[in-house]
């Protein structure tokens, strides 16, 4: 509202600014007396002050909108500050002015600056500050003597509420008055005088060098600096780890159990700096860096209350770092989440957080199952600890579920990204783009490789301030690591390329041929010959065509689930039945035999189930997961499988009724249980006994030669399946355990034999307290987590090693980081032959050799025709998995030089350099035009921009353009600059990205406003849900349950998505900061 009235200045019918421009040109002097100092103010007066004869007193502070609040400074509050120091804390304001603020940093304001600069050198500005705090605000303008009517006309005076600042003299509405007569002037002249007499000198023409010193300096203004000194600048700012004081590290917490390991503890600081920042980390070392080690360590520093979610085999190992680590958690195993989510629903205590840690992570990367949405549950509200395999390796959408546990995708706190949810969905469109592409033949396998790498590089981009990831050739390259590790006599190793041995099988060779015949299915053959069908798992294949919709529908009514996707997971179901046996085949007899057993009582059961009620049992839920998935998820085997079947179908099954079967179905199931009991006698005869084990037999003498060749060389034989390694024992332990057999499965996890297993196997337990009972621990998989087995020097994969993760996994267990033992680690592969031990080695491979390898591997492996092809093979495979973590990271160098630098004079001049300098280069680089590098909050942001646009950049991308040669000269910057610097600088920090809801969401949004106006639910329940799903915050799980909802179902909403799991999601919402912004650095990169 404007007031007319013609006694004051206020802004509005006339500005303050105006008003002074008009006064100044009659002025000979000018005499300033202001709380604050602001250059914004100083920039409206600059080119009719560049005259004149200027004192600035300034009573308060320089610009306080460099930290974007003003600070009232209170003389009651103030502590009492010497003269010199009034003068120092008055530079460094004007510092952060310059090198942390807007106001300066432009063309014309710097020609502004440079009048500014030009008046305090030639002695015609003077600036001051008052002794006290002074809040007074008043200009005097003294007239030159033509204007002043003889003294009788001194000068004027304007005194009020408007500060030297932008908002005082034209901004906003103030209130001032002005004096025109002579005795306001003298008296104003007077007190003005009184307080100059008794001010701190800031600048004037007297004191030039020091402001120089202290100021200029410190200042970006006219510098250019060494190219090289700016990319020092960069990885400094980039890779310093942050540290917090007061850190309790392993060492401290154990008593010196655990050693203080220099990549540990700085994973420790790491992942407490993102959890603080982003509510959660990503601990993504290889397998035996101590990822649970340096987890245990961030629970104990948290001193929050805790839940693990682990594999069933790492509970009992996650409860005894719970106990030597000294933090309070409760753990559960994977398959216990909705267990876990009621458990801390009754516990919690209003506004407490919880840490949730989950190991093996990547387990939970499908967001489209029941198991994912509790879990999603769980961690909303809390602080999530991830530990996993290197994620990037990972589809983009398995990546994307695991960040939502902690991330909501339209207000996440990573600043590296405009919006993590829309970024991701263009990166799971270009995935699935290039899978296709790569499948219809229209790439390269360069081309792809290229492709994948990019979509890998963006995702490490965006996540990175959430990850923690190093491997041992990083602790090998990255000097304070390799030394530190040096230090504490550890040496990483890289283990030697998989051996190959083979059991002769030449006088069961008929036998084995024709039962791979018999249950392989990786080949149609059209021989009359009756084959295992696995009919059983997959009834509604056999659907009668005329009745397929009619069923379809009715199916989909029940389920929710499309009936193509019933009729495709049963199909796969079906398949990996088959492959298991085939794989159990291969394992062991006995695994083989405990198969063939539990196959045709499964068998027996359905045709018993439809001779009872005429229907088939389908599994209802559309959670199954995928079955590779399942069957990987699984550690010891069939029994476990089995468990799993059984819970998923006790989620709740229905039955169809066998009107819509065709009856080859019951035919197809009674020849399934035909063929597997004639194999069953052709092995185990009438009483189902072993009678014979080729394997095992020749496995005897390879573990003779191996023990007699190197006695002090243990080794741990793995195998997938606990029948398989029940049965090892069992049988090489009889007679007085002569191999000196241990055996291990999940079955087996007792505080007994888990200490058994130390005091043999554990190289960094004290030696006084290791033994020798054991040479050989015959092992599932449920070991290759969580022991340390070094006093092995070898592994042995009994089985054929078709999974190339898990045998990474299994090394893993040999090598770590701890004490070295062995020169070189290696691993043996056990395979089938039928041409016998002696034959020359590039003979073709043998019959029985490739029918195994090709029914278990698949078409990979038909192209291999020569024994060395197949090592070739499968040393590849191990090699490639391999580099997936075993790689250099891309920083490798880039923290090795900064390693080398710290401490240097190049190192020190670095870190001098002021905020916001700018150079112009004229070299080679890939991309040309304006490069910026900021902060956000606490993470980086690069950005470039040229004429066709502007561009965020990934660090690896913008290190790489920052990177210098020491002897590279810099140039001032190009006329071109300030106009690109400006647009990209205005986009730099910017997040205003629109939301596009991917469709799943918008249909959800529909209906919930569906809802909402059928008023079907509480009304607050109903705005906090549509808030929840707007920021991408519902889990895929449900987002499919809100829209398979009918209208009669909507009551149900509330007990499946509930009240107080989306207020978690909004309150974490609420609490994301934007963060303060910092811009570092910019370069002008110009093609020479």
């Amino acid at each position: 509202m404007t007031v007319e009235q013609n006694s004051f200045i206020t802004n509005q019918e006339k500005l303050l600014s105006d008003i002074m421009n008009g006064i100044l040109p009659k002025t000979a002097s000018t005499d300033i007396l202001v709380g604050y100092f602001y250059f914004s103010g100083y920039k409206l007066l600059a080119e009719n002050l560049a005259d004149k004869q200027i004192r600035i007193l300034v009573g308060l502070d320089i610009d306080t909108q460099i930290t974007k609040y003003v600070r009232e400074v209170d003389s009651f509050a103030r502590t009492i500050q010497s003269r010199g120091q009034i003068r120092e804390d008055f530079f460094n304001q004007f510092i952060r002015l310059f090198n942390d603020t807007d106001f300066l940093d432009g063309a014309e304001q710097l020609e502004s600056f440079a009048i500014f600069l030009h008046k305090i050198k030639d002695g015609s500005l003077e600036i001051r500050k008052t002794e006290d705090p002074c809040h007074a605000k008043m200009y005097l303008f003294e007239y030159r003597d033509e204007i002043n009517e003889g003294g009788e006309q001194p000068g004027c005076v304007i005194t009020g509420s408007s500060n030297l600042s932008y908002q005082g003299l034209a901004g906003r509405v103030e209130i001032n008055a002005r004096f025109n007569d002579k005795q306001s002037y003298i008296d104003a002249q007077k007190i003005f005088n009184e307080l100059w007499k008794n001010s701190v000198v800031i600048v004037d023409a007297n004191n030039l060098d020091t402001f120089n010193e202290k100021v200029i300096k410190h200042i970006w203004y006219e510098k250019l600096h060494r190219p090289y000194l700016m990319y020092i600048r960069v990885l400094h700012e980039y890779f310093s780890i942050p540290s917090k004081d007061n850190i309790l590290m392993p060492y401290d917490i154990t008593g010196g159990r655990y050693s203080n390991l220099k990549y540990q503890t700085d994973a420790v600081q790491l992942a407490l700096h993102a959890i603080e920042n982003h509510n959660g980390a990503i601990i993504a070392d290889v397998v035996g860096l101590g990822k649970s080690i340096i987890a245990s360590t961030v629970a104990r520093n948290l001193s929050m209350r805790c839940i693990i979610v682990a594999p069933p085999h790492l509970k009992s190992q996650w409860e005894a770092y719970r106990d030597e680590f000294g933090f309070t958690a409760s753990v559960f195993s994977s398959g216990q989440i909705e267990h876990a989510l009621t458990y801390y629903r009754e516990i919690v205590k209003e506004g407490e957080t919880y840490l949730i840690i989950i190991d093996e992570a990547h387990r939970f990367r499908n967001e489209y199952t029941q198991d994912y949405t509790s879990l999603h549950n769980l961690c909303s509200g809390n602080k999530v600890l991830l530990l996993t395999a290197t994620p990037f390796n990972n589809r983009p959408e398995d990546i994307y579920s695991m960040l939502k546990l902690f991330q909501i995708p339209s207000k996440s706190t990573l600043k590296t990204v405009e919006n993590l949810g829309a970024s991701f969905r263009e990166l799971i469109a270009a995935y699935k783009q290039l899978t296709v592409n790569q499948r219809e033949g229209k790439l390269s396998d360069e081309e792809v490789k290229r492709d994948a790498e990019l979509i890998s590089k963006r995702i490490r981009s965006i996540i990175s301030p959430l990850v923690i990831r190093r491997s041992r050739i990083d602790l090998q390259e990255i000097p304070s690591y390799r030394e530190d590790l040096k230090l504490q006599h550890i040496e990483p190793l890289i283990p030697d390329d998989p051996v190959e041995l083979e059991y002769d099988l030449s006088t069961y060779k008929g036998l084995y041929l024709d039962t791979l015949d018999l249950i392989d299915s990786t080949e149609k053959k059209k021989d009359g010959k009756t084959r295992f069908k696995s009919a059983r798992y997959m009834p509604v294949a056999y659907v009668i065509p005329e009745m397929e919709k009619k069923l379809a529908k009715e199916l989909e009514d029940k389920t929710g689930v499309k009936y193509n996707l019933l009729v495709g997971r049963q199909i796969n179901v079906s398949s990996f039945m088959r492959k298991l046996l085939v794989q159990r085949f291969e394992s062991s007899v006995a695994a083989f035999q405990r198969s063939l057993d539990f196959m045709i009582r499964s068998n027996e059961n359905i045709l018993a189930w439809i001779e009872k009620v005429h229907k088939i049992p389908v599994f209802k839920k559309g959670n199954l997961p995928d079955v590779t998935d399942f069957y990987e998820s699984t550690d010891d085997g069939m029994e476990e499988i089995e468990e799993a079947f059984e819970r998923y179908t006790k989620r709740g099954f229905f039955e169809i009724d066998m009107k819509y079967i065709q009856p080859s179905f019951i035919e197809d199931v009674k020849s399934d249980i035909s063929v597997l009991k004639s194999i069953q006698e052709k092995w185990f005869g009438k009483k189902n006994e072993i009678r014979f084990d080729p394997k095992l037999e020749s496995f005897k003498k390879v573990l003779c030669q191996k023990l007699e060749e190197e006695p002090e060389r243990k080794l741990i034989v793995f195998s997938a399946f606990a029948d398989t390694v029940d049965y090892l024992g069992k049988v090489l332990s009889a007679q007085g355990n002569p191999y000196r057999i241990l055996k291990y499965t999940s079955a087996d996890s007792s505080a007994k034999n888990k200490d058994l297993i130390r005091t043999n196997f554990d190289a960094g337990l004290k030696i006084e307290l290791q033994q020798n009972t054991y040479q050989v621990l015959i092992a599932t998989d449920a070991i290759s987590e969580g022991y340390n087995l070094h006093r092995a020097g070898a592994i042995f994969n009994y089985d054929i090693p078709y999974n190339p993760t898990r045998v990474i996994q299994r090394i893993g267990r040999i090598n770590r980081i701890n004490k070295k033992v062995f020169d070189h680690l290696y691993i043996y592969n056990y395979f089938p032959t039928d041409v016998g031990e002696t034959e020359v080695r590039t003979k073709e491979i043998s019959t029985l050799k490739m029918a195994m390898i090709h029914a278990i591997m698949g078409e990979d492996t038909k192209v291999l025709t020569k024994d060395e092809e197949l090592r070739s093979y499968f040393a590849e495979r191990y090699r490639k998995e391999l580099a997936k973590s075993e790689t250099a990271s891309w920083d490798n160098r880039y923290r090795t030089l900064l390693d080398q630098l710290k401490g240097t004079d190049e190192y020190q001049a670095a870190l001098a350099i002021p905020h916001r300098s700018r150079i112009a280069r004229h070299v080679q680089k890939p991309d040309q035009g304006v490069l910026l590098f900021g902060k956000k909050g606490n993470d980086f942001i690069f950005k470039i921009g040229a004429d066709n646009g502007t561009e965020q950049l990934s660090a690896e991308e913008a290190i790489a353009l920052f990177e210098a040669m020491k002897t590279e000269e810099p140039f001032a910057v190009s006329v071109d600059f300030d106009r690109i610097y400006q647009r990209v600088k205005r986009t730099l920090f910017n997040r205003n990205t629109p939301v596009r809801h991917n469709p799943e969401v918008l249909k959800a949004l529909l209906k919930i406003r569906v809802m909402i106006d059928r008023k079907a639910v509480d009304a607050d329940y109903l705005q906090d849900l549509k808030a929840v799903a707007e920021s991408d915050g519902l889990s895929g799980y449900e987002l499919r349950y809100i829209n398979k909802l009918l209208p009669k179902e909507y009551t149900q909403l509330p007990d499946v998505i509930t009240s107080d799991y989306l207020i978690r999601v909004l309150e974490t919402s609420a609490r994301v900061m934007e963060g303060e912004e910092t811009l570092i650095l910019s370069e002008e990169i110009v093609n020479p």
